[in-house]
């Protein structure tokens, strides 16, 4: 059964950088533009921390994959120990964000998801993943055993992953529509 929860927590957090380094490539101008939005970073410092976020992200994916696939149990907990530390500051900076009143879009995918606590509690449970599979990786113990094992570790990791990907963008409260005003609608030109 450790073997399961271990396997698991790596595919999602291995899942988890490589949707985020693939959303920071895909759209380079997103992250910047949130953390602008945030305003708390100086302006100098917000394209090198954007670029700091998409390279960490994207090696941390590389080097998660590179320690499974070698099998090297010491390089894949150090990696899944980094990628904690990574998902926990995203934690913290989102929950000083909203502390301070700040908001804008979370700047993490490519949907425009706005800062809310949706976003830090997903980037703790990313963060919670990562330092479990760290701390299961670095035990002996073997791998999962087995085809059907392999299979249903894959499944919970991508499942769990996605739900954990849309959860902010599912719980965004969306803005209500404008109500139009009470009584009767005037005639329009050439109408009836």
């Amino acid at each position: 059964m450790t073997s399961l929860i271990a396997a698991t927590a790596t595919g999602v957090v291995l899942l988890a950088l490589l949707a985020g380094g693939a959303a920071h490539l895909s759209r380079p101008a997103a992250l910047p533009d949130a953390l602008t939005a945030h305003r708390l970073l100086p302006r100098r410092a917000v394209l090198p921390a954007a670029r700091a976020v998409t390279a960490a992200e994207c090696l941390l994916a590389v080097a998660c994959a590179a320690a499974l696939l070698a099998g090297h149990r010491a390089g894949l907990a150090a990696v899944l120990g980094a990628a904690a530390l990574v998902f926990a500051c995203y934690a913290l900076y989102t929950g000083y964000a909203l502390a301070a009143g700040r908001g804008g879009p979370c700047g993490c995918s490519r949907s425009d998801v706005p800062l809310s606590s949706w976003v830090a509690g997903r980037a703790w449970a990313f963060a919670g993943l990562a330092a479990v599979g760290a701390a299961l990786a670095a035990q002996r113990g073997d791998p999962p055993g087995g085809p059907a094992e392999w299979t249903t570790a894959a499944l919970a990791a991508v499942t769990l992953a996605a739900l954990l990907w849309v959860l902010p963008a599912a719980m965004a409260r969306p803005v209500p529509p404008a109500r139009a005003p009470a009584g009767p609608v005037p005639a329009v030109e050439g109408g009836r």
